[in-house]
């Protein structure tokens, strides 16, 4: 697949929204990705050439979805009937006593203990 510079700045775009929120800097995610920092570097700015196995891996990382981040990789994302199906996941700090639903909220009643 060949990626276009509307591609690179979308990733380049995503590298500096997501690392604010992160909290990570050029050395973790190089690090992370196995490049050099210099590399890294010319992959988001433009030049080198970008590769699918590093798009995928830099997404992944930075855990956003290529297909919704990459301009060329949305044309194969297909919805069916105008419809998505998401899934959230969350943890509490207790034992979970009660799941119910309020339109479109998801109550969890759940028992904490406090220190003794």
């Amino acid at each position: 697949m060949k990626f276009t510079e509307q591609d690179r700045a979308a990733l380049y775009e995503t590298w500096m929204s997501q690392k604010a929120r992160m909290r990570l800097t050029q050395m973790d995610i190089s690090r992370k990705l196995g490049v050099s920092q210099t590399e890294f570097g010319q992959l988001v700015r433009g030049r080198a050439p970008l590769t699918y196995p590093f798009v995928s891996r830099f997404c992944e990382y930075l855990k956003v979805d290529p297909a919704y981040v990459i301009p060329s990789l949305r044309i194969n994302v297909s919805v069916e009937n105008n419809v998505v199906t998401l899934c959230s996941r969350m943890s509490v700090d207790g034992d979970i006593r009660n799941v119910y639903v309020e339109g479109n909220q998801v109550v969890v009643e759940y028992e904490h203990r406090i220190g003794n």
